[in-house]
């Protein structure tokens, strides 16, 4: 539930869905330092220093982001990518992504511009689509990685399962239990004002439910997909490994056509595995510490409540925050990279954009030279 950790950043000391229960100061410096003056000049250092580096970083990973998956939208619907591999899970992750990114900018602004959430009505639109994305993105990784794993690891069932019909289908369900599971964000949210600045925030009356929906959130959002999606890697990893050396020792074609998945045969699709096993591990690796920070936090604070924040904490989970932002805007740099068929699409739609802006400056300039014509 990373919604808390974009929604509640200006409130909370943690950014954590810890947060619910353990952290209400507006700042991380812990609790009573500018009650009592004895701020550490280190740990205002580090402070500000953190600060800069996310006024810095969030904007560039926003705006990288959305241009990113834009583009990665317009080439996975082109006709050249529309019915390959995976391309429904892929237009709805970058579509996911961007509208993820968009809250964190919202949320960013607000904070460390100009204070723009300042209704209860706004700050409820941004938890709830911040919960719902960082739902969505999780479950999309897991639905193209369980695709591929059945392609690969079960080749004679991928016809079945593997069609853009059930992708969309898939979509639809993950979008329809986002929006119900994730409905209390509508009424849980409110608003906390401090020297004429308003902030979101949870209503106190539910703390109770939402240490439950922590706990929970946890186990569908980290737990389940991260078990899934490295089982599923692990297995589609060993099952090309193992294709590989089988190949290489066939001696005949007919030893050949003996290899179990077939699936693996062509080049386009070991191409396709190799870029949708990268995307998914590279999810795992910028989400993990995140993910772990925030787990040994729900767990410390369950075993000591009283437990004081320390500014290294602060800082560890600020720079597992950045991973785990840069992972919404990564996707486009690894297709681009690493996805032949990808970097063809885009090279066509660049082409054909520049024949076209090409074809209509000539025009243009024949229109000029026959109107200047007309006139002498």
């Amino acid at each position: 539930m990373e919604g808390l950790d974009v929604l509640y950043e200006n409130i909370s000391t943690t950014n954590q869905r810890s947060s619910y229960s353990v952290y209400e100061e507006t700042n991380p410096i812990g609790n009573n330092s500018f009650v009592d003056g004895t701020v550490d000049t280190h740990e205002m250092d580090i402070y500000n220093a953190v600060k800069i580096m996310r006024n810095i970083l969030i904007p560039i990973i926003v705006f990288v982001g959305v241009f990113g998956n834009s583009v990665s939208m317009s080439v996975f619907t082109s006709n050249y990518l529309r019915r390959s591999s995976s391309s429904t899970f892929l237009v709805a992750l970058a579509c996911t992504d961007n509208v993820f990114l968009i809250c964190l900018f919202v949320t960013w602004f607000d904070g460390s511009v100009d204070n723009i959430l300042n209704s209860v009505r706004s700050c409820q639109v941004i938890s709830y689509l911040t919960f719902v994305s960082s739902f969505l993105s999780v479950w999309f990784v897991v639905g193209f990685t369980s695709e591929r794993y059945i392609a690969i690891c079960h080749p004679l069932r991928a016809k079945l399962f593997c069609t853009q019909v059930r992708e969309r289908v898939a979509v639809v369900i993950f979008i329809m239990l986002s929006v119900v599971l994730y409905n209390f964000a509508s009424w849980t949210t409110d608003v906390y004002t401090s020297k004429d600045i308003t902030r979101c925030t949870y209503n106190i009356k539910f703390i109770k439910f939402l240490n439950i929906v922590t706990w929970l959130d946890t186990v569908v959002t980290m737990l389940i997909p991260f078990t899934l999606i490295f089982f599923m890697n692990m297995r589609v990893a060993c099952t090309a490994a193992t294709f590989q050396e089988k190949r290489k020792g066939c001696l005949t074609p007919r030893d050949a056509r003996r290899v179990k998945h077939r699936a693996l045969r062509s080049k386009q699709q070991m191409r396709v595995t190799r870029t949708l096993l990268l995307v998914s591990t590279t999810f795992l690796v910028l989400n993990l510490p995140s993910h772990v920070f925030k787990l040994s936090s729900l767990i410390s604070h369950f075993l000591n409540p009283a437990a004081s924040y320390q500014m290294a904490q602060y800082l560890i989970q600020e720079i597992s925050q950045i991973f785990y932002y840069a992972s919404f805007s990564m996707n486009f740099f690894l297709y681009a990279l690493y996805g032949k068929h990808f970097q063809r699409s885009l090279s066509f739609m660049y082409e054909s954009m520049r024949l076209r802006l090409g074809c209509n400056d000539r025009i243009k300039y024949l229109e000029r030279t026959s109107t200047l014509r007309s006139w002498t």
